[in-house]
């Protein structure tokens, strides 16, 4: 009997350990050209959402992992990304073989694509900006970081309020989203709103170029852009890991620093980042200074992600500052004098997701958000504040995929809702008060047939406006309620002609509901210099967007040529109606003697956009590639016969880059045609050519990594006006502006 019960008691013992056996994936990651080992190589295990980094040796080690299969994703800056599936548990450790170059086609696009499917049969138009891209290409702004991408220009006024322009659409027309959510700013309402982000804390951005409504809304008409960052840890590290960053550039003498850290315990991952700006008037080509063109910005950020096997639960605070001045233009007696905006916004965040829902349904994933957003327009001679605006948004988006259909049809359905409250108070203040409200539902499905994948959907939608009564302008004005229903589908293919080789074609409807300022305004807008007129008859902004394109994505060489063309009902536009508001004269009327400033009136009409883009990259070695892009875009009224307004110049660009896993330099050159198709009242531009340069070094010092970089921007320091620059008639761009950057990683 004793022995019987020892033997219970030895196999209860047993059991539990038998059970839970767990395992490890353990590894190294080389170099492919000289087989030396690479120190910190980002290494996650997709599913189980946990992350390292290779050590000095180049050694990599998960522990207590179940049996199972696993995807794990290695990332290295200036290497291709490597997707690795293993079984554990494992044979023998793993051995990776990173190479170097440019051409990168295993990084996974989730903008536009919730079925997280190979780039490649995506049946619209994307890009994404990481890793060394994003290290040479990263600027201040998310706009002057996309400049010069194919079909991405800039809207600027300064340095400090720039925009992405996709194919011509502008403003209303773009959505930049932050992780997937609106940024919640006012940066699409005027050209002298900046993006409420900053450009040095961006992690990967990604662009879908054309109608997107389908997906995100309203105010997607011409395409959408998602900054990605680590705002809500999205894997728990195995160690603590940080990054300094230190950048000063010479055209405004500026200043900036941002500092960036993750950290795992358990089942918790914490990020963490501050940033500091700081820069004077920039200096054009002719060596002038551009006065009142200043920053200051200030921001920090903290999250927290709860992740067990099963999902993920996160949310972060942020809290950002940004001051700067409107560049002046010395040839109007301006009475305010300088002005500048500063901006404040708080912001909170939530995801909630899981993978493991064993249902019809077997994941979904919860986005939202809450900003607080205030903005204040103020003399810098009388230190007092002519115009305040104000902007809470709540948003939320909760989507579900499914099990396949028919073992075939796979896809995606969700819900999305969106509250703001908008003001605008002082004596400047063109626009009364507003409340939006959204609400949508909408589904995404996915079908393949041997080399032929079929992807569709449709969004319904429901936006209302409610203003109140107001006096602008000294006119009263009486309340409204605006209502307006919109249905929105798309359908795209993707034919694979080889394995490397595809066509694709995408329909789609988009629409945008009239924003507060068409309708409503009825005063001086003082960034545009008019006198702006709304109208509260105005209906949705439809656009039926058709893509044509042909896709090449090879080892060495990637290709991409893109035919769009938009046709556009009741499309919104200002303009000019020949009448003048004298603010000495003019009370509740206009005059028609030139005096004064020019009146526009908010309209629609029918109109056409349409364009080409080509980007084109070839390696002729794991060192050494070249990259051309070229895109074109024309846009015009249909019943008027006239170009629309603001549409940037053909322009080309060509980059010869040299990069190994030390150092790497390149050179870019950039041209830009003249515009002379011009809208009624638009001022033509001549075209320019600029020169860009560039070089970088890695210095590996025990388990730390340096990175200097140098880039030289309009190298010949030529004077030149940028078509959609919002003080071009006064002001050039800047001039040779020399760069310098550092980088710590520990």
């Amino acid at each position: 009997m004793k022995r019987f019960n020892l033997l219970i008691i030895l196999l209860s013992l047993y059991i539990p350990i038998t059970v839970h056996t767990q395992n490890s994936i353990k590894g190294k990651v080389i170099d492919e050209k000289d087989g030396e080992p690479l120190l910190g190589v980002n290494i996650i295990i997709e599913e189980l959402k946990i992350g390292t980094a290779t050590n000095l040796n180049g050694d990599f080690r998960f522990d207590n992992i179940q049996e199972g299969t696993y995807t794990i994703k290695f990332s290295y800056i200036g290497h291709k990304t490597i997707l690795k599936k293993i079984i554990v548990p494992q044979s023998e450790p793993l051995i990776i073989k990173m190479v170097e170059g440019s051409v990168n086609l295993q990084e996974v696009v989730v903008t536009g694509n919730p079925l997280e499917i190979d780039p490649k049969n995506i049946s619209q138009s994307t890009l994404t900006i990481a890793n060394m891209d994003l290290n040479i290409k990263r600027s201040s702004t998310i706009g002057e970081t996309l400049n010069f991408q194919p079909g991405i220009s800039l809207r600027s006024n300064g340095t400090a309020a720039s925009r992405p322009v996709i194919r011509g659409f502008s403003n209303n027309r773009i959505l930049i989203l932050e992780n997937g959510l609106r940024m919640g700013d006012l940066s699409n309402t005027s050209d002298d709103h900046a993006v409420s982000d900053d450009g040095i804390s961006v992690e990967r951005i990604e662009v879908l170029r054309g109608p997107a409504s389908l997906l995100y809304g309203s105010n997607a008409i011409g395409g959408v852009i998602n900054v990605i960052t680590e705002a809500i840890p999205t894997y728990i590290p195995s160690k603590p890991d940080a990054t300094v960053n230190l950048v000063t550039s010479t055209v405004n003498k500026e200043l900036a620093g941002n500092f960036d850290f993750h950290y795992g315990l358990n089942d918790f991952g914490f990020h963490g980042n501050y940033f500091n700006r700081t820069n004077r008037d920039y200096k054009d080509g002719n060596g002038n200074k551009v006065v009142n063109s200043d920053q200051f910005s200030r921001g920090y950020q903290f999250g927290i992600s709860f992740i067990p096997h099963f999902g993920t639960a996160g949310l972060s605070y942020a809290n950002y500052f940004n001051g700067y001045g409107i560049p002046l233009n010395p040839n109007e007696n301006n009475g305010d004098g300088p002005i500048k905006i500063e901006m404040k916004k708080q912001e909170l965040r939530i995801l909630l997701e899981s993978s493991k829902v064993e249902s019809f349904v077997k994941s979904f994933s919860l986005k939202g958000g809450y900003q607080n957003y205030q903005h204040q327009e103020i003399s810098r001679l009388t230190g007092e504040t002519g115009t305040a605006f104000g902007l809470k948004s709540y948003s939320a988006d909760l989507s579900f995929k499914h099990q396949k259909i028919f073992s075939a049809l796979q896809g995606v359905f969700g819900f999305w809702g969106l509250q703001q409250n908008y003001s605008v108070t002082g004596a400047e203040a063109f626009t009364p008060n507003a409340d939006y409200s959204s609400l949508a539902a909408y589904f995404f499905e996915e079908v393949k047939f041997n080399n032929l994948n079929l992807q569709f959907g449709a969004r319904y939608e429901i936006n209302k406006i409610k203003i109140p009564q107001a006096e602008i302008s000294d006119s009263t004005f009486p309340s409204a309620e605006k209502k307006y229903y919109s249905l929105s589908g798309s359908i795209g293919l993707v034919y694979n002609l080889t394995d490397k080789i595809s066509l694709f074609a995408n329909l789609a409807n988009a629409f945008r509901a009239p924003t507060i300022e068409e309708l409503s305004s009825y005063a001086i807008h003082e960034a545009t210099a008019t006198f702006d007129i709304g109208d509260r008859n105005l209906v949705n902004e439809k656009n039926l967007g058709f893509d044509l394109g042909l896709r090449v994505r090879k080892a060495n060489h990637l290709a991409e040529l893109n035919f769009y063309y938009n046709n556009l009902d009741d499309y919104i536009f200002r303009k000019p109606t020949n009448l003048y508001y004298n603010v000495e004269t003019s009370k509740n009327h206009f005059n028609t003697d030139g005096i004064g400033i020019p009146v526009y009136q908010y309209s629609q009409s029918g109109a056409v956009i349409y364009g080409t883009e080509l980007k084109a990259q070839y390696e002729f070695n794991r060192f050494l590639s070249t990259t051309v892009i070229f895109d074109y875009v024309r846009g015009e009224q249909k019943i008027l016969d006239e170009n629309l307004p603001q549409l940037p110049p053909m322009r080309f660009s060509i980059e010869q880059r040299y990069s190994n896993d030390n150092y790497w330099f390149g050179i870019l050159w950039k041209l830009a045609g003249e515009q002379n198709k011009t809208a009624p009242f638009e001022t033509p531009t001549k075209g320019y050519g600029l020169i860009d340069i560039y070089a970088g070094i890695k210095l590996l010092m025990g388990n730390y990594v340096h990175m200097i970089d140098l880039k030289i921007n309009n190298l010949l320091d030529q004077p030149y006006r940028d078509h959609l620059s919002a003080i071009k008639n006064f002001a050039y761009m800047p001039g040779r502006n020399i760069q310098l950057s550092y980088k710590f990683l520990f």
